[in-house]
C-alpha cells in the first residue's frame, strides 16, 4: 500500500476539488466533461460538480483492471489508451486532471507531447489540474537520504523512497529507472531484517521496494524552473498550492489554462 507523497493526500484532493469547483462556478455548462490521466482512485472518487462525466485514460490494461474503482454508467468510465493521443475530439474537455502524470514521461520531449495532447482536447476556457513532482533546487545525495533514514528522521518508507528516487536521478534528461533504485537499495541494504526496526517503518511498506525489481519504468523529476520551461509554451498558470504534509513542497498542485494563441 502506497501513501503520500507517492499518492495524493486528502489535502491534495481537497485542493483539486477546490480548483474544479471554482472553475465550474464561473461556467454555464450543464455538464462538466472531465478527463483523468491515469486511474487514481482518490481522484475518481473525489467530490466532482454535479453532472460531471469522467473519462480515465491509462495505457496499462493491468493498471486499469487492478486500480480503477469501477465504471458508473453516465458518470465515469475508464479505458486503455495513450495520453499522447487522447481519445477525445478537439476542444471537448472542460477539465483535464492528473497526479504525477507528467513525471512518467521523458523530459523535455515527452512533456511537450503531453502538453500538446492536453491542449488539443481542452476547451479554450478549460483547466489542467496537475499534481507534479519537483526536484529541489539543491539535489540531495543518496548517502544523505540513507543517513536520515538510519537516524529515524524519515517517518515513512514512502517518503524515503520518494527522496531516494530524486537523489538518484543523474539528470532530468535521463530521469531515473526504478530498477536502478532497487539495485542501489539492495547494494546498501545487506541486513534487510534490521531496516524496519532501525528506521521505524513497517515491514510491509519496506517490501514495496520489490515492485521496482526488474521494472523498466522511468520517472523524471524536473526542477521548478524546468517545469516552467516545459509548460510555458502551452499553458498559463492560474495557481499553485502545496499541502501541509512532509515533502509536500516537492508535490505542488498546479492549475493551468491553455495559453491564448496556442495552435496545434
Amino acid at each position: 500500500m502506497l501513501g503520500p507523497p507517492l499518492l495524493p493526500s486528502p489535502e491534495d484532493i481537497a485542493a483539486m476539488e477546490s480548483a474544479v469547483r471554482t472553475w465550474a462556478a464561473g461556467q454555464a455548462a450543464e455538464r462538466v466533461q472531465a478527463l483523468l490521466l491515469g486511474v487514481t482512485p482518490r481522484i475518481a472518487g473525489m467530490q466532482w460538480p454535479r453532472a460531471t462525466r469522467l473519462l480515465a485514460v491509462d495505457r496499462s490494461a493491468a493498471m486499469l483492471h487492478a486500480v480503477w474503482p469501477g465504471d458508473i454508467p453516465r458518470v465515469r468510465y475508464g479505458i486503455c489508451a495513450s495520453w499522447l493521443d487522447l481519445p477525445r475530439s478537439a476542444r471537448s474537455s472542460d477539465v483535464v486532471i492528473g497526479d504525477g502524470s507528467m513525471n512518467c514521461l521523458r523530459y523535455p520531449d515527452g512533456f511537450r507531447l503531453l502538453c500538446r495532447s492536453v491542449c488539443r482536447v481542452l476547451k479554450t476556457d478549460g483547466i489542467f489540474v496537475l499534481r507534479c513532482y519537483v526536484q529541489p533546487g539543491r539535489q540531495e545525495v543518496p548517502d544523505a537520504v540513507f543517513a536520515s533514514a538510519l537516524n529515524g528522521t524519515i517517518p515513512t518508507f514512502h517518503q524515503f523512497k520518494f527522496r531516494l528516487l530524486m537523489a538518484l536521478q543523474a539528470s532530468v534528461d535521463y530521469g531515473i529507472k526504478v530498477d536502478d533504485v532497487h539495485q542501489y537499495w539492495a547494494s546498501r541494504n545487506h541486513q534487510k531484517t534490521d531496516w524496519p526496526s532501525r528506521a521505524g517503518w513497517s515491514r510491509e511498506d519496506v517490501e514495496t521496494m520489490e515492485l521496482y525489481r526488474g521494472s523498466s519504468t522511468v520517472h523524471t523529476f524536473p526542477t521548478q524552473a524546468e517545469w516552467h520551461a516545459a509548460l510555458h509554451e502551452f499553458f498559463e498558470e492560474i495557481s499553485i498550492s502545496t499541502s501541509p504534509y512532509a515533502l509536500a513542497e516537492r508535490c505542488p498542485t498546479m492549475v493551468l489554462r491553455p495559453r491564448r494563441g496556442w495552435a496545434e
